[in-house]
């Protein structure tokens, strides 16, 4: 993680910065276009909502964003996390993860909550690695929900 710099958004437009980024990890793809772009746009002014973005000078190395958008109270959602290919496996996403927990904690949330395709298996394993815990989402079986309990 050297030389790597985060930086809270702070305006919609940062946001951009995810168009068309891309990863692929064995049978799972992912392509950022517009509709995630603007449910993130449409998410960033909820009451303490958390947007990062993690850079080496000007490239591009990762993003999170968190906010208060679900159905239960006292609770953040992990709405979106991305590693740049070039720049995994160097503790970046657990970083970013992290960052979002610790924002949750600050403002005494009881629970942070994500949710991932069944084939993000680098997603599930950065999940179990941080303390997070499968749980049985009544709203949404396109993947897997986690959710972490704060203490």
């Amino acid at each position: 993680m050297i030389n790597i710099v985060y930086h809270k958004v702070i305006s919609k437009d940062e946001i951009e910065i995810l168009h068309n980024k891309e990863s692929i990890y064995k049978g799972f793809s992912y392509k950022y276009g517009k509709k995630t772009i603007d449910l993130l746009k449409n998410n960033f002014n909820r009451e303490n909502s958390l947007y990062i973005v993690a850079k080496q000078e000007d490239e591009f190395v990762g993003f999170v964003s968190c906010d208060t958008d679900w159905w239960e109270n006292n609770c953040f959602f992990i709405r979106e996390i991305f590693v740049n290919p070039d720049f995994q496996k160097q503790e970046i996403g657990k970083k970013l993860m992290e960052d979002c927990i610790n924002h949750a904690k600050k403002h005494k949330s009881q629970y942070v909550i994500t949710e991932t395709a069944f084939e993000n298996l680098p997603m599930q394993k950065l999940c179990a690695k941080l303390g997070f815990e499968e749980w049985n989402n009544p709203e949404w079986k396109d993947g897997i929900t986690y959710k972490l309990t704060l203490s």
